[in-house]
């Protein structure tokens, strides 16, 4: 296996990973209330800005118990969706805005589909624009009379 082709299955093995933290309900709310900052921490290390809480703090904005929650949490931290971070006697948790995109630029390049075109040049890749899934804007796009 080429190191491209070893670096891409990895980086398809975070996606599906990360997919799979957030295909949980709890977790993917707990990032999106997160992300939104709309958890108020009790933790005066935090600043508001930084959109973190801690375990206390989720428990009370979600009434999931503390267990629950800190194994979520867990989950999240392994796959890099939130970050870990001790502050005195506080263990605090940031959103990683970064691994969200990570996943949107993935999914895009995973799932946008693309077809080789023949012309005079040759073979081409071609990518479809969102509008191959857009019924009277596919054939428009594609004008091979693939579509009756």
């Amino acid at each position: 296996m080429k190191g491209n082709d070893l670096e891409v299955q990895m980086d398809q093995e975070l996606l599906r990973a990360r997919l799979s933290a957030l295909a949980d309900r709890s977790r993917f709310h707990i990032l999106q209330i997160m992300a939104n900052g709309a958890i108020g921490s009790c933790c005066d290390r935090i600043a508001a800005y930084e959109n973190g809480c801690c375990v206390a703090d989720v428990v009370a904005e979600t009434g999931l118990a503390q267990p629950t929650v800190s194994h979520h949490l867990k989950a999240l931290e392994k796959v890099n969706l939130v970050r870990r971070e001790v502050r005195g006697p506080w263990t605090c948790y940031f959103p990683n805005p970064e691994a969200i995109e990570e996943i949107s630029h993935g999914l895009r390049g995973s799932l946008i589909l693309k077809r080789k075109d023949q012309n005079e040049h040759g073979n081409r890749d071609i990518v479809l624009s969102d509008s191959f899934f857009d019924e009277e804007k596919r054939c428009a796009e594609l004008k091979n009379g693939c579509c009756t």
